[in-house]
């Protein structure tokens, strides 16, 4: 995909980086429930503090922990040792090399220590409990040590199992951080990789984590940045579970790079997802059931992408996923979906970016779709875009099966940007309004006349911008009230291959393309039409490249003429319809959990 159109950057997180008083400013339009939704501004705190940057102590005043596989070593005041169980007592810098097994190493210090963990070549085990606890302390920071590999694991089963009793290979009940130029691989064989009941900070390292349930649950939050995190979880892949408190549970990622494999959700905020920048890659679902959720990305509230590099996919599930609203401002997104590729029960927004969706049941889905810069590209199984107000559940249908033919309130805004979409149903369905005022659509839709390229229950008010639209003619749409001109070109069917133009009176070309699917119905709105006399023609050849398959620009010659007609208003009909014409709108598959 090419984005031809300038790149817009509509900023509605205010990312003041580098302070400490950082925050993300979002708004939330999202409290599901029957009375209506209520407003609300939240800021969250997304600052980096000074301990989340510690990775220096000092040598003559570091307390050495030696591992001796069955034994360990340490002559501190601050260090109990009880059957190979090490207690951490106080605040300061803790040196732990070696290797321990059935052992564990427990924090707990006192509510305002501050206790750095240097990691320089440690394997811990626990046979029946977590290898790392931290009860108490203001905050714990693990360094691992430049070019050190250390290892953590649990065993599979837990003598303590209780609501309050650690789950994790590595469990805390204050904020962690995990920093440092080593590596660290977390092997969760009873539950999860990470626990923290406040945050979960991860700035640094290579750090693997392997998990039987979730790989990272940081309950206030979960940060990232420099870091190189890979997880493999058969849960899910990232939790941030704080759905009580204003300003926690959610998920941030500055930078870094993020490999995930989850067999259920890869990302799952009871708040908010938010991405800034990073090479982020997610594999979900693939151990979901029909009532279980394997989103890609998920958040309760809002979804907020604004750089980055991301590759996410879900084998039965939507990719991007947010219960509130969704907001693309830039990045490069590859995304492949078994149902939708990007869904927000709102409103989702493009406002930059560059948006690849490979494959997906429905590409875009929302009540409202506002689409005002960047580019999108979308191959789906059935609708291209779809709005409706009935976005989580399945819409009582009307006599014969079919969905009600009424505009339901949700709109499509497009303003700018460049929007390309392969549709095996309707390539652009609203159940409600569509407006468009710039920008380019290009629609290559059904073959079949049960489906159209374009699709509204409502209305479709063009004002601006450029549309072709190609697919069948049974159910075929045009705008609705233009003030630019617009055309629906009904002719013989053309087979996939063909190249077809629109030629003005003079033989200059209007507009080429090659056909994706047979297809018998054209749409064509710019602002270059005029009144006067056009020619439609099939094969011939064309002396510029086409670009997505679409052409504007070149000298065409040779062909034959399909279709001879007159431009003579804003909205012209021309040719006959092979099936027929009809409004509808299509609803969406019921929601997944």
């Amino acid at each position: 995909m090419k984005t031809r159109m300038k790149k817009g950057w509509v900023v509605l997180i205010s990312l003041l980086l580098g302070a400490c008083s950082t925050s993300a400013v979002i708004t939330d339009e999202n409290e599901n429930n029957e009375e209506g939704s209520t407003q609300t501004t939240t800021t969250l705190d997304v600052a980096w503090s000074d301990m989340d940057g510690l990775t220096t102590y000092d040598a003559t005043t570091v307390v050495t922990i030696a591992l001796n596989e069955t034994s360990v070593d340490e002559t501190s005041e601050n260090v109990d040792v009880d059957n190979k169980v090490i207690t951490i007592t106080s605040g300061g810098d803790y040196l732990i090399q070696g290797s321990l097994d059935d052992g564990q190493l427990v924090v707990d210090a006192g509510d305002d220590a501050n206790v750095h963990l240097i990691f320089d070549n440690i394997a811990l085990t626990n046979e029946d409990g977590a290898a790392l606890v931290v009860l108490n302390a203001d905050a714990v920071v693990i360094t691992l040590a430049q070019g050190s590999e250390n290892t953590l694991s649990d065993g599979s089963f837990y003598t303590l199992s209780g609501d309050d009793d650690p789950d994790a290979t590595i469990y805390a009940k204050d904020d962690l951080t995990i920093n440092g130029e080593g590596s660290l691989t977390i092997n969760g064989n009873y539950n999860h990789g990470i626990h923290g009941t406040n945050e979960v900070n991860l700035v640094g390292g290579e750090i693997v984590v392997n998990a039987s349930a979730d790989g990272i649950k940081g309950k206030d939050s979960v940060k990232i940045k420099e870091a190189v995190l890979t997880i493999n979880a058969a849960h899910d892949g990232i939790q941030s579970t704080n759905a009580e408190e204003e300003g926690k549970g959610f998920v941030y990622i500055e930078s870094g790079e993020v490999d995930i494999v989850a067999g259920l959700d890869g990302i799952q905020a009871e708040t908010q997802v938010l991405v800034s920048g990073g090479d982020i890659n997610i594999k979900a679902g693939a151990k979901a059931s029909e009532d279980e959720s394997g989103k890609g990305i998920k958040a309760v509230l809002d979804v907020q992408i604004e750089d980055g590099k991301l590759d996410v996919s879900s084998l039965i599930d939507d990719a991007l996923h947010s219960n509130g609203t969704l907001t693309i401002d830039g990045g490069i997104l590859t995304l492949n979906a078994g149902d939708d590729a990007i869904h927000a029960d709102r409103t989702l927004t493009l406002n930059g970016g560059e948006i690849d969706i490979e494959s997906s049941y429905e590409g875009l889905e929302a009540q409202d779709i506002n689409i005002t810069s960047g580019g999108v590209s979308i191959v789906a199984d059935d609708d291209g875009i779809n709005t409706s107000a009935s976005t989580t559940a399945a819409v009582a249908a009307g006599p014969g099966g079919q969905g009600m033919m009424q505009d339901d309130g949700s709109t499509l805004n497009i303003a700018g940007g460049y929007i390309l979409i392969d549709a095996a149903g309707d390539g652009v369905d609203s159940n409600g309004t569509i407006t468009m005022s710039d920008g380019t659509l290009i629609v290559f839709g059904p073959s079949t006349n049960n489906e159209a390229s374009i699709d509204y229950n409502g209305s479709f008010t063009l004002s601006g911008g450029t549309v072709l639209a190609v697919g069948s003619s049974g159910m075929a749409q045009q705008a609705s009230a233009s003030s630019i001109h617009t055309v629906m070109i009904n002719t013989s069917t053309f087979s996939e291959g063909n190249l077809v133009a629109i030629l003005d009176d003079a033989g200059e070309l209007v507009v080429a393309f090659e056909a994706r699917k047979s297809a018998s119905n054209i749409v064509f709105a710019s602002e270059s039409l005029s009144d006067g006399s056009y020619s439609l023609m099939s094969g011939g050849m064309l002396n510029s490249s086409l670009d997505d398959s679409v052409s504007m620009e070149g000298n065409y010659t040779g062909g034959s003429t399909l279709l001879a007609f007159t431009i003579n208003s804003d909205i012209s009909m021309v040719g006959t319809s092979q099936g027929k014409t009809m409004p509808g709108g299509g609803q969406p598959r019921p929601g997944r959990k």
